[in-house]
């Protein structure tokens, strides 16, 4: 199924993307640190989430730049197939994306952008146990 340009819908195992679409995803990944959790089975890595982007994270970054948002401009899909934000630009993108007006953006830039930051923010808050993930169709 093929979304309308900007839109973001879930993605799931077996479904196909357009060459102009991207999916971005949040994934729990091992952590080695001693964290202070309590003893037991450490949670699950992979994926936790996904979703198929239709334009609207390439259509954001054109509207407002790399000055704006530097950490996302580096890791844009056109840039490279795939492409992780971990932790150490995770509190920069957190940073940026809230300096940005989302109201004056277009519905589908805004969710996108609010997509991200909710991503950022929990993945901040776990400490590098999360990253983001921005894959290219291939």
């Amino acid at each position: 199924m093929r979304s309308t340009a900007g839109d973001l819908r879930p993605y799931g195992p077996d479904e196909e993307v357009a060459e102009d679409e991207c999916v971005l995803g949040l994934y729990r990944v091992p952590v080695k640190a001693r964290t202070g959790r309590k003893a037991g089975p450490a949670p699950r890595s992979g994926r936790l989430e996904a979703w198929v982007d239709g334009g609207a994270l390439r259509a954001v970054l054109r509207r407002l730049g790399a000055r704006t948002l530097p950490t996302l401009a580096r890791h844009e899909p056109d840039l490279d197939f795939s492409s992780r934000i971990r932790q150490p630009s995770m509190a920069a993108l957190v940073r940026e994306i809230e300096q940005v007006d989302l109201a004056r953006l277009p519905a589908a830039e805004r969710e996108v952008l609010g997509l991200l930051l909710g991503w950022g923010r929990r993945a901040t808050a776990e400490n590098g146990a999360l990253r983001i993930g921005i894959d290219a169709a291939r």
